[in-house]
């Protein structure tokens, strides 16, 4: 009787495992269905992608990067993983401390990071220890948790704004990531696999270089990309076309168009100078890119939209020239 009953258990586990096996399979084909069941077109070609290893800091214009469900990587360095905290641990960006956007993180290769910043030494940055100090964070009611990366880091900050207190901090594999699927925005577009480090809430950031020559037509002095602080450029397409855009793909990696991208005052600091200059370009964006259904001006009140927030469905490759495609 007991050499039955161990067999039977054992058929059991053959039986679970072939019917787990099967179910991961039918995920698959249905993915693989759902994706070619989508009617893409070209729309442009990737002219700029921009990795911001620190958030708020400037980013690199690269000439290729690897889409991951968490953001861009480039050399093992993730795209706005790397986040400043103030001495009460919240989180610093451009709106408070403008002069951060001057700060340049490099990456030195094995996922390795230098800052530089002018008048400053450059550092390159220890990787943190594993055992080091976990930290909550708090970004825009979403919470996760980071490494602190060290006193070093610390102090190269603290001489750099010339103020106590501040320190870095990274969203290293194994901690807790930040996920909006329960944010009042998020709710019901994005789920629980959209994770993410310090971005502000998805992973990916698309902009049309159309887009940007329709609104630098309107400015008396017209503003460069880098004021967006965009992932991916688009080139080619019609101005504010990809408003439409519902998925897009390029190469085997494929986004969908989570929200459109409200703008905030991070956009009237000169990437070039770390100095905030009046109150374009939002003012003029305000003139004709205020939410106009109701839905919208629920989430982003008087808030002017410019450029998509994605989220990564496939991972892949992708590099200046690619053809872009989209499905609307």
């Amino acid at each position: 009787m007991e050499g039955l009953k161990t067999a039977l258990e054992s058929r059991q586990v053959v039986v679970a495992a072939l019917a787990a096996a099967a179910f991961a399979t039918a995920g698959v084909a249905y993915l693989t269905w759902r994706t070619s069941r989508r009617q893409y077109v070209p729309v442009g070609h990737v002219s700029k992608i921009y990795v911001h290893p620190v958030k708020s800091c400037r980013g690199l214009e690269v000439g290729e990067a690897e889409v991951t469900k968490q953001g861009l990587r480039l050399e093992g360095v993730m795209d706005r993983h790397l986040l400043v905290l103030d001495k009460k641990d919240r989180f610093v960006t451009a709106r408070t401390e403008p002069s951060m956007i001057l700060i340049t993180p490099r990456c030195v290769g094995d996922g390795q990071v230098r800052l530089e910043a002018p008048g400053m030494d450059p550092l390159n940055l220890p990787k943190p220890s594993t055992d080091g100090r976990v930290i909550n964070v708090t970004i825009w009611d979403i919470e996760g948790e980071a490494l602190d990366c060290g006193p070093e880091a610390a102090d190269w900050l603290e001489k750099y704004f010339g103020n106590p207190g501040f320190k870095l901090v990274m969203s290293a594999p194994g901690l807790k990531k930040r996920c909006p699927v329960n944010h009042t925005r998020y709710k019901g577009i994005a789920t629980d696999k959209d994770k993410v480090g310090f971005q502000e809430y998805v992973a990916m950031h698309l902009m049309t270089e159309s887009s940007l020559d329709d609104l630098n037509s309107r400015l008396t002095k017209p503003v460069a990309m880098r004021v967006f602080r965009p992932n991916v450029v688009v080139s080619g397409s019609d101005p504010l076309q990809e408003d439409r855009w519902q998925h897009v793909r390029i190469g085997k990696a494929e986004f969908r168009k989570m929200l459109p991208c409200n703008r905030c005052l991070i956009t009237t600091v000169n990437p070039e100078t770390g100095v905030k200059e009046g109150q374009e370009p939002l003012s003029t964006l305000r003139s004709y890119r205020l939410p106009e259904d109701e839905k919208q001006k629920r989430l982003f009140g008087q808030a002017p939209l410019l450029g998509l927030m994605c989220g990564v469905e496939q991972e892949g490759s992708i590099h200046i020239g690619d053809t872009v495609y989209a499905c609307v």
